[in-house]
């Protein structure tokens, strides 16, 4: 088969992936690593890969960036049949990111970036760019880190810097083998926040391959069950394999608090806000405190001049304050749209009041939500999904007619 080159990523771009049939058999081995593997992943979508050791995520993975051939079987990247594409090219165009971010220990960050634009015959100028970009991209400054070398770094440091070098060519398909595995809980939680805003931003296709079946429902738009021997046991929308796991494989990987996980799926933004008294630090706090009264609420909050909160307080503290206060509270319980109604639940329940502020996307107060609300979202959500065809074919979409086996996006 001659092969051919990929044509250059296109800015912001992501392509789609298709595995047909696809079966891999080491040499040795009595049984399929990855076994008539068919699914579609639509451009732009976070595809989590989660299962058991052993059961062919990784493998899959680097099949589709031909690290390791299929036996049988066909892949498409963007309509084209990876096969017929020289691998160099192929694995240029495709961004990798594994483990404490795979980094040379011998180069620095900006050159550990810059190792794929220099293979494409990027000028300095060009690159530096690039590298200064990315980097503010992940959250590090490019003057501070720029000229670090990896031993100088944390863990969730250069996982950081391994996702900038995935990004540098601008791949339109990313692949991420455990990337978080390695860092502590609350650095894990910031880097999948963090992926979240990336793939909101750049909405690149994303496969991600996780043994933690909780970071899949934050991060995946679908996600991929895989058992023992490389079988598709359930390939789904995290609400849908929820609410209707494929078999007692897929109910016992998810686990018994499977309700409790139905948390990590909605957003603040599905919650509609309460509304809350407010004042400025400029007013007496008698002033808040009589319109507080007023609206029958025990609480109101302080905002600044651009509408961001300043402070949370009691009738009871406004009643004693000779001034509102100036300096943002350090212990606020704030909480975004884009957080989870799990992180919303735990601010509320932490806060005195039981309530937790909730903020626009430019930090603005908008309203408190309080645990009811929080919990009557998710139950409205669960019909939704729960209405779903239990009993599909593992790549079969929604409304597709038995035996389909087109995975069609949700």
């Amino acid at each position: 088969m001659s092969e051919t080159t990929l044509p250059a990523p296109q800015p912001a771009g992501s392509a789609g992936i298709v595995l047909q049939d696809v079966t891999k058999r080491f040499p040795g081995q009595d049984r399929s690593a990855v076994n008539d593997l068919s699914m579609e992943i639509a451009a732009g979508d976070m595809v989590m890969l989660v299962g058991p050791s052993g059961c062919g995520k990784t493998t899959t993975l680097k099949m589709i960036n031909r690290l390791i051939e299929p036996t049988s079987g066909r892949i498409l990247l963007g309509g084209n049949d990876v096969e017929a594409v020289n691998a160099d090219e192929l694995r240029r165009g495709i961004g990798y990111v594994i483990q404490a971010g795979g980094l040379f220990p011998h180069l620095t960050v900006a050159a550990n970036i810059a190792v794929v634009p220099s293979m494409l015959g990027w000028d300095k100028a060009r690159t530096g760019r690039r590298v200064d970009e990315l980097l503010e991209l992940v959250s590090l400054d490019p003057e501070q880190y720029r000229d670090r070398y990896p031993k100088e770094l944390s863990g969730g440091q250069q996982q950081r810097v391994g996702v900038a070098r995935a990004l540098a060519a601008d791949p339109p398909v990313l692949l991420m083998d455990e990337p978080f595995g390695a860092v502590d809980p609350i650095t894990r939680e910031r880097l999948q926040d963090e992926m979240l805003s990336l793939h909101a931003n750049l909405r690149k296709t994303i496969v991600f391959v996780t043994h933690d079946f909780d970071e899949a429902i934050k991060l995946g738009d679908k996600i991929a069950v895989f058992a023992e021997g490389g079988h598709l046991v359930q390939y789904d929308s995290p609400a849908q394999i929820l609410a209707a796991p494929a078999n007692d494989f897929v109910r016992q990987f998810i686990g018994s608090d499977a309700g409790l996980k139905q948390l990590g799926l909605a957003r603040v933004r599905d919650v509609p806000a309460l509304p809350v008294v407010t004042g400025t630090p400029q007013e007496g706090p008698r002033e808040l405190l009589a319109r507080a009264l007023a609206a029958g609420q025990d609480y109101a909050a302080v905002v600044d001049g651009d509408g961001r909160p300043v402070s949370w307080l009691s009738v009871a503290e406004l009643e004693q304050l000779p001034s509102l206060p100036v300096q943002p509270a350090p212990d606020l319980p704030l909480v975004g749209p884009d957080d989870s109604l799990a992180d919303a639940l735990d601010a509320i329940l932490v806060s005195v009041p039981g309530l937790a502020l909730v903020t626009d996307a430019q930090g603005r107060l908008d309203g408190v939500i309080d645990a009811p609300l929080t919990l009557q979202t998710v139950r409205a959500r669960r019909p939704a999904a729960a209405a779903g065809e239990p009993g599909r074919s593992p790549g079969q979409p929604p409304g597709a007619p038995a035996g389909s086996t087109e995975a069609g996006r949700q």
